[in-house]
């Protein structure tokens, strides 16, 4: 069994170095002896911490310490110029003037990391009006009347009336109206509205997901359930008499000019001449960078690309009036025409600069 070690033995382990012990005994390796380093900071420490070479932390932060004068060296090999007089730590920020006169802060830690002037780099907070001028360039209307920063939530409504809310951030990132989308968590009141649209009564009271059936009776009186996300895909009651009913008004609305597209007859009119041109089709798509540019595509086969005519006229062959979708995104397109007229020509407006 090891011997136990001596107060004398402890105390000229510390003398050896200069340390001033200030505690009178020894008890064992993890009790706490308090001492003096050579350069006066008072402080304590475990022989056993000790002995795997802790030594005085005050002298050990200051010898590690950034100086001020590397603060400054740093700053000024770029050209910056540090107007804080004093360094604390690498977490508080430093006033500077940038080369190209901007004055700006930014903490020791960020600035090691690569961060930079703000103004130069583009990276400066957005005002109101920038934001507001944003929205509008799309047919939005901004409800909220003040920035904070770019994870708040901000106010509008679409150009459909849709009233929601989206951050800086998403919208930078071509996030725009769910409604419009069909990417947004509906309400139980939500999806009763678009049941009783159809003369269907919901019996179920709460909504879970797209996936959980809901319970309903038909407008023939019959009651069955359905999954939100099929109600959606257009799914109906699967009762004989509902289903006979669908077919008759779908047959009446797809002909001619009761069907809700028609626009005259123009599908059968012929395509432009550039339309032949395989080497123009080709330019437009690698224009786009050969993907769909719908941001919303949720094709299966998003490289099965097609190219759209953005106002449904085949005589129009412009650059500004075709643009490159899949063909699950063109065929989405067929509904709701005079939105997706809009959409797209937002979207190569915002990429190309062109006048609608």
């Amino acid at each position: 069994m090891p011997k136990k070690l001596t107060y004398k033995f402890v105390r000229d382990s510390f003398a050896k170095e200069g340390y001033t012990l200030l505690s009178k005994e020894y008890k064992n390796t993890h009790t706490k002896l308090d001492y003096i380093c050579p350069k006066g900071h008072k402080h304590s420490t475990s022989f056993n911490n000790w002995r795997s070479g802790s030594r005085c932390r005050f002298c050990v932060i200051n010898r590690y310490k950034t100086k001020m004068s590397d603060v400054v060296a740093s700053f000024m090999s770029e050209g910056y110029t540090l107007i804080s007089e004093t360094y604390i730590n690498a977490h508080t920020k430093l006033d500077y003037i940038c080369p190209k006169g901007h004055r700006h802060s930014v903490t020791f830690n960020k600035w090691k990391n690569g961060r930079r002037c703000p103004y130069c780099s583009k990276h400066i907070a957005p005002t109101i009006n920038r934001v507001k001028e944003s929205f509008e360039s799309e047919g939005y209307t901004l409800l909220s009347k003040d920035y904070t920063n770019s994870e708040t939530k901000l106010d509008y409504i679409c150009p459909n009336g849709h009233k929601h809310s989206v951050t800086w951030n998403n919208w930078s990132l071509k996030r725009r109206c769910p409604y419009c989308s069909g990417r947004f968590v509906p309400t139980i009141e939500y999806v009763r509205g678009l049941f009783e649209k159809e003369g269907y009564t919901l019996l179920s009271t709460v909504y879970v997901n797209s996936q959980k059936k809901l319970n309903y009776i038909c407008p023939n009186g019959n009651k069955h359930s359905i999954k939100y996300g099929h109600w959606r895909q257009g799914h109906r009651c699967p009762c004989y008499r509902c289903q006979k009913e669908r077919h008759l008004a779908h047959s009446i609305s797809q002909s001619g000019p009761n069907h809700p597209n028609w626009r005259g007859g123009i599908s059968f009119e012929p395509y432009c001449q550039e339309w032949r041109d395989v080497e123009y089709k080709s330019s437009i798509k690698k224009r786009d960078g050969n993907r769909c540019l719908n941001p919303y595509c949720d094709s299966k086969n998003p490289n099965d690309l097609t190219i759209h005519h953005i106002d449904y006229n085949k005589k129009n062959c412009r650059p500004s009036n075709l643009i490159t979708v899949c063909r699950s995104c063109n065929a989405k397109a067929n509904k709701n025409r005079e939105w997706h007229t809009a959409w797209y020509q937002v979207i190569l407006q915002n990429r190309y600069n062109y006048k609608y």
